[in-house]
């Protein structure tokens, strides 16, 4: 058995019904606070520790739940089309250790960061919090993410994605994830983790015909529009400037959806750029938007034919569910100021040095 319960199935702890159970991690392992005991899981609701209950459904989970409790009648059914915020999830693994224990156990964490566009490349910021903190927080049932863009930036920056710990994160829910690669083959690798989706990013491409070389291998892949003013092709190389050029070249391909991700807005809040919403509208594919999106701007995407909204890593709502989980390790920063929603004036939008 290769795994013991994947993004596809629901657990939940046996004692109480909550979905809130997770591997119960070793202090000690080759990747601490990743590795956990193949038997042993913990519920965060109860604390119980044991072998999950796998159900087929969420809605079979959430009805063992309720009769826990002792409440027999179904819940009524939501409404399946809800638009759902998918939060953006830059992983970066530091060392616990400044040095390598006998150069063969690679001890490293994995922690969620803010990131900025410096104009090369995504930069971390100093917020940041671990990975088990920030899934206890938009994993449990006040925010109920049930899908997240994982931006791996050893792998987008460096051509070197940390797939031992990227691995371990599929596990939570469903994942698209953006591990970086300038060749196709570089970018299906993505695949060998069971995740929903795998995105190829411009940014990391070396021209449009790269997309036909993925969609040749896998029509799943997500097709991600880098843009900064002008669609960002990988150094050194180019392709069109123009993000409607390439939307078109994506759906004479096959592509049926697409990211946009406006670098210039992401992590600063400030929500969608309505130049950018112009240049998106009547274009015939699903679209999801990026960059300075918060939760309430989703639910408007949705009003201008959008099929998502790709929201900031550490919005206030995420900010303050993270509070009530712990404190954040901040490496001495402050948790990013609330930006002012006015559309800001042409080259106003913060850069990778601005808060």
């Amino acid at each position: 058995m290769p795994r013991r319960f994947g993004p596809k199935d629901v657990a939940a702890c046996g004692q109480c019904g909550s979905d809130q159970v997770h591997p119960n991690l070793l202090v000690m392992g080759p990747i601490a606070g990743i590795d956990s005991d193949s038997r042993s899981f913990v519920c965060r609701a109860c604390g119980h520790v044991g072998l999950p209950i796998i159900f087929d459904t969420e809605g079979a989970r959430a009805q063992f739940e309720r009769e826990k409790r002792g409440i027999w009648e179904s819940e009524a059914k939501s409404d399946r089309n809800e638009l759902r915020a998918i939060p953006i999830l830059p992983i970066q693994t530091d060392p616990l250790f400044p040095v390598k224990i006998l150069d063969l156990l690679p001890l490293r964490v994995a922690t969620v960061t803010g990131v900025r566009w410096d104009g090369a490349r995504l930069t971390p910021t100093a917020y940041r919090a671990s990975f088990q903190e920030y899934w206890d927080a938009i994993g449990g049932p006040r925010y109920n993410a049930a899908r997240v863009y994982v931006v791996d930036l050893a792998g987008v920056n460096d051509g070197n994605p940390n797939f031992e710990v990227t691995r371990h994160l599929g596990k939570r829910c469903d994942v698209w994830l953006d591990a970086g690669g300038g060749e196709p083959e570089e970018v299906m690798d993505g695949y060998m983790l069971d995740v929903e989706r795998v995105v190829a990013g411009t940014k990391t491409l070396s021209s449009p015909e790269a997309f036909a070389g993925l969609y040749a291998l896998s029509t799943d892949v997500l097709p991600c529009i880098d843009w900064d003013g002008k669609v960002v092709w990988r150094a050194g190389h180019h392709g069109p400037v123009e993000v409607r050029d390439v939307v078109e070249g994506l759906r004479r391909i096959g592509f049926s959806s697409a990211c946009v991700l406006d670098l210039r807005r992401l992590g600063t809040e400030l929500g969608p750029d309505p130049a950018v919403l112009a240049m998106l509208e009547g274009l015939d594919l699903e679209l999801y938007l990026g960059g300075g999106l918060q939760e309430s701007d989703v639910l408007r995407l949705r009003e201008q034919g959008f099929s998502g909204g790709l929201v900031d890593p550490f919005t206030p709502v995420i900010r303050d569910l993270l509070s009530k989980v712990t404190k954040a390790a901040t490496a001495g920063a402050d948790a990013p100021a609330k930006a002012s929603r006015a559309s800001p004036a042409p080259g106003s939008v913060p850069s990778s040095n601005g808060v």
